[in-house]
């Protein structure tokens, strides 16, 4: 699926001679189908928290098995931040807040408010390591996952201004060419860690059921 979305989004730029950026830039088709993407996590995760809960004797907020509520909500907050593009309006409030000059390395701090998102991520994941260990079937999954969103953190960092690309490249449509290439992969990148997350959260999801049919 998504080599379909990068290629249909690819495809219809290539016959409307388009610049491809249009379908992966912020509010674009490909943001779109991310959404729907962090979505469809968050519906899992949120049934796997369910489904381990009803498996508890009592409630219990310090329960490992909130993890799966909290990661639930914590997508949802990341479709919004897609949608409404949360983390860039902090990005300019924190240049206004603390009156930074706008330049090509504050530029970047957008892209460091993803990194923390990221971090806060593998934190709350080694805080319930006691519940994961009940789903190490699924850790290579969550693994690629991690691993693509990582890589696109990166390419977003290098593609918050095109210094980069000046230094490798003199001529200015060249260094055009390269900074789009590589906001398409970056988006790419951000696409197929969605599908990583979909597959490994299913499959948490059926590890769930199996232990509930397993009392």
């Amino acid at each position: 699926m998504e080599i379909l979305v990068i290629g249909s989004a690819l495809l219809r730029a290539m016959l409307l001679n388009l610049n491809p950026r249009r379908y992966f830039a912020e509010q674009g088709y490909v943001s779109w189908v991310s959404f729907l993407q962090i979505l469809i996590v968050a519906y899992l995760s949120w049934k796997t928290f369910e489904s381990r809960k009803s498996t508890a004797t009592s409630m219990n907020l310090k329960a490992s098995y909130n993890l799966w509520a909290i990661l639930s909500l914590g997508f949802l907050f990341l479709g919004l931040d897609e949608i409404f593009e949360l983390h860039e309006s902090l990005d300019y409030l924190i240049h206004d807040w603390f009156q930074i000059q706008q330049t090509e390395i504050t530029d970047r701090i957008d892209s460091l408010i993803v990194l923390i998102y990221a971090l806060f991520g593998v934190g709350i994941l080694y805080w319930a390591k006691s519940e994961l260990k009940k789903f190490k079937s699924a850790f290579t999954l969550f693994g690629i996952a991690f691993g693509l969103i990582f890589m696109m953190i990166l390419f977003d960092f290098l593609t918050d201004s095109r210094d980069f690309f000046r230094l490798f490249f003199v001529n200015s449509s060249t260094v055009d060419m390269a900074y789009h290439s590589l906001i398409i992969i970056e988006e790419s990148c951000k696409i197929f860690a969605g599908g990583m997350f979909i597959a490994a959260f299913h499959h948490c999801l059926q590890i769930s059921k199996t232990l509930k049919k397993s009392l």
